[in-house]
């Protein structure tokens, strides 16, 4: 069953078009809405003399997660009261982390942007005035007008946050400039880039692991298996959840049965609590997994009849298995055979099973064969799309919210234009899943004056994603015109921008959470702070002026009939557009609250994966590809792949005499959200300093105590970071916070609330992995020492 071949094809033919670029399959197809549950209460009512509103928290400020929360508001003012999780959502069933219960600290917080305003001093003085949204706006429209005009539309590049409601505005934004340029900051886009892409290109769309999130009756849905066997590979999801997978499911299945193996560096609590904890060395995941496939082919505990059917290059996934021994394996990963033995053999017999993968895949330079390794434990042993298993994550209701960044870039630009997108030839995968420049690349440009204009959306670069900070913080100097809209200051906009605007939290505004297996309102609860407006709405009005330019919308090449990017009179009315292919208006769906469609297993059988209506996948061979048919015409190894990390014991042994410790960053803690919340005071008593994760024997050899200061430093930089003494990680480890910044600090130059001082992304490199996707951020090398008196 080989069609749709890709060898007669031009390399960079590959990727261009809609139809291939597989986010989010089953976009624009309606969907039967799932009958057995519906919100049992209105989106809004009285309770106590106060409104509450029923709604979705995903930005701002936020997570990936999109939990129910009922807001309760003034009956007179519309003020925001106070917060509860929604016991009737089926995704969180009432639970709320710290950062949704500290959230009034937010909405009042006395820092907040409220009002537009126009920097008055050199960039990075904090000397800013007070002007009103048409000045910010026009002043906007006129300089990305000159830039477009000037330079090319390509020369604007719209920076923004990880994946939220707002990021598909952000995509749609460098259109309106006529730009294709809409990226993050991060080196290899090493944050579910490298899954993601491999996922689409060699199995047709994403799958996720089933906990029963698909059906709004959760565990009591009749169709539902609970898995006996979960790998948790990459991830501390007690503390940090994984995209839209909350943590706690794998504590609720583990009730029910499940046996749980952890893959994982550290002893966190799920490590403990499991049935075998595979400690491996940072970076070297791909070989583990290519070891625990070896054990399954070579012991024939693989699903013969779905390989057989369904999958193309199982012979030489095996062959590549079969190059290794475990005892090869065992030196490289630092696990004993024999675990990796029970490992595989657990996996292979437990029918279903599963895998909860986090950004550890990603953060290493081989993150996509690692990804493929990965991938193929759950394929060869039978378990895709199937209950309890991995599942495809289609559409939800039909809805395509493109935090893709898509939503404009096929039809809003012209090919050419596309075509101008920021290592759109270098590395051609970068065509698949988000359609995004490449970051790495994008800083070489930015540096070499080739970047005039730019837009940042709710994003804190230079603290937060910025590898080689002090690269990107003085290569984000260089362009003629930034404009930042954020809800704080932050050392980001302080250092750069030119004009900034303030924004709705996400309990002020409307908008839309449609990822993965439901649909639903973020609704605006409460009355809004200041000035502040709507990602939307800020979009919106900015792209009307755009809009009604018939000079500039000629001299782009703007598409025949496409002049109007933004064609809507309110932010509403977006929603309908966006909400229209489930059957709902946006009001009709906050009446309704989150809306389940039915989920179908083995939707391959029914020949609902393909564009077609035929059985299989939607891939080139219309099978699994364990030999991906692209990868090969790319240039790249179209197999898993062992590649040790670019800083290593085994890379570079020099360094590693002189910097003896791995360094494992962004420890998360359930206090903050990336570089979010540091002034929030409730959170900030729960983490009131960076800390970095040192083992008690390794403190004693440095003489360091808990709680002191210390250096953590490495041939490229340093910072400083508490200690924090514990035998969660290994003697020769240390896991450090990333994101950190002090906005209690002086915000000027040279200051720019404290960025450099606990900022682990100076000892990070920015460079990619050889498909463009991952970089080596959780397996470098460092040394640690105590800070002198006079450093603090």
């Amino acid at each position: 069953m080989v069609e749709n071949a890709v060898a007669e094809k031009d390399r960079d033919e590959i990727g261009t078009s809609k139809e291939e670029n597989q986010f989010n399959f089953g976009a624009g197809k309606r969907q039967e809405v799932d009958p057995r549950w519906k919100h049992p209460k209105p989106f809004q009512y009285e309770e106590d003399g106060m409104v509450v509103t029923r709604t979705s928290v995903w930005s701002a400020p936020g997570c990936h997660e999109g939990c129910g929360v009922l807001v309760y508001s003034d009956k007179e003012t519309g003020k925001f009261i106070k917060c509860e999780g929604d016991p009737d959502d089926p995704y969180n069933r009432g639970a709320l982390c710290p950062r949704c219960l500290a959230f009034k600290q937010v909405e009042f917080h006395p820092d907040r942007i409220l009002h537009p305003m126009r920097r008055v001093g050199e960039r990075g003085s904090g000397q800013w005035e007070r002007i009103t949204w048409d000045e910010a706006l026009e002043t906007c429209y006129k300089e990305f007008r000159r830039i477009s005009m000037t330079y090319g539309g390509d020369s604007i590049h719209c920076l923004r946050g990880t994946a939220r409601d707002n990021q598909w505005q952000v995509g749609r934004m460098a259109n309106t400039f006529g730009s294709p340029n809409e990226y993050g900051f991060l080196s290899g886009t090493a944050c579910y880039l490298p899954r993601l892409s491999l996922m689409i290109m060699t199995y047709g769309g994403m799958l996720i692991a089933d906990f029963s999130q698909f059906s709004a009756l959760r565990y009591d849905d009749p169709e539902w298996v609970c898995p006996e066997c979960t790998i948790v590979w990459g991830c501390n999801p007690t503390i940090s959840n994984p995209d839209f997978f909350m943590g706690h499911w794998v504590t609720d299945a583990m009730k029910l049965g499940c046996k749980l193996i952890s893959v994982e560096p550290r002893v966190t609590w799920l490590a403990a609590h499991a049935d075998i904890h595979l400690q491996l060395r940072p970076g070297t995941d791909t070989g583990l997994a290519l070891g625990m496939i070896k054990v399954i082919i070579d012991e024939d505990l693989y699903d013969h009849d779905f390989v057989e059917r369904w999958t193309y290059g199982f012979d030489e996934l095996a062959e590549r298995a079969r190059e290794l021994s475990l005892d090869q394996v065992e030196a490289m990963t630092w696990v004993p055979k024999e675990k990796i033995v029970a490992a595989a053999r657990l996996f292979a017999t437990s029918k279903p099973a599963n895998v909860v993968w986090g950004l550890a895949v990603d953060m290493q330079s081989q993150g996509t064969p690692c990804a493929a390794a990965i991938a193929a434990l759950w394929t060869i042993t039978g378990n895709l799309d199937v209950p309890g298993g991995m599942c495809y994550t289609a559409s939800p209701m039909g809805v395509d919210q493109p935090s893709a960044g898509a939503w404009g870039i096929y039809d809003l630009i012209n090919e050419e234009m596309q075509k101008k997108r920021v290592g759109w030839k270098e590395f051609p995968m970068y065509r698949y899943g988000l359609t995004q420049a490449m970051p790495d690349m994008c800083l070489e440009y930015m540096e070499e004056g080739k970047v005039k204009g730019v837009w940042i959306q709710t994003s804190n670069g230079i603290a937060c994603m910025s590898c080689e900070t002090e690269r990107w913080y003085q290569a984000m100097k260089k362009p003629e015109f930034i404009a930042a809209v954020d809800i704080f200051m932050t050392p980001t906009i302080q250092s750069c921008a030119d004009i900034v605007m303030p924004v709705q939290t996400w309990a002020e505004k409307h908008s839309v959470r449609a990822h993965y297996y439901f649909l639903s309102a973020i609704t605006g609860a409460c009355a809004a702070e200041g000035e502040a407006k709507s990602d939307c709405e800020i979009n919106r009005e900015l792209a009307q002026y755009f809009d009604n330019d018939d000079e500039f919308n000629q001299a782009i090449g703007r598409p025949e009939g496409k002049q109007r990017t933004w064609p809507w009179a309110t932010e509403d009315e977006v929603y309908d557009e966006i909400v229209s292919p489930s059957g709902f208006t946006f009001h009709e769906l906050m009446e309704h609250g989150p809306v389940y469609q039915k989920y179908v297993y083995k939707k391959y059988e029914k020949g609902l994966m393909r564009p077609d209506g035929q059985p299989g996948f939607n891939t080139p061979t219309g099978r699994i590809e364990f030999y991906s048919t692209l990868f090969e015409k790319f240039g790249y190894d179209p197999l898993p792949y062992i590649e040790e990390p670019g800083i290593g014991p085994v890379t570079t042994p020099d360094l590693y005499e002189e910097y003896p410790l791995i360094m494992i960053t962004g420890a998360r803690t359930t206090s903050f959200f990336h570089s979010e919340h540091r002034q929030i005071p409730y959170l900030r008593q729960l983490t009131p300093d960076p800390w970095v994760q040192i083992h008690p024997r390794t403190a004693k050899d440095l003489n360091i105590s808990e709680g002191d200061w210390v250096w953590i430093e490495n041939h490229r930089g340093r910072c400083r970071q508490r200690a924090r003494l514990t035998f969660e990680v290994h003697e020769k480890e240390i896991a450090a916070q990333h994101g950190w910044w002090f906005p209690e600090q002086d915000g000027a130059e040279p200051n720019l609330y404290g960025f450099r001082q606990s900022n682990i992304n100076q000892l990070l490199a920015n460079k990619p992995g050889t498909t463009g996707f991952g970089a080596d951020l959780k397996c470098t090398l460092c040394k640690v020492y105590r800070c002198k008196e006079e450093e603090l």
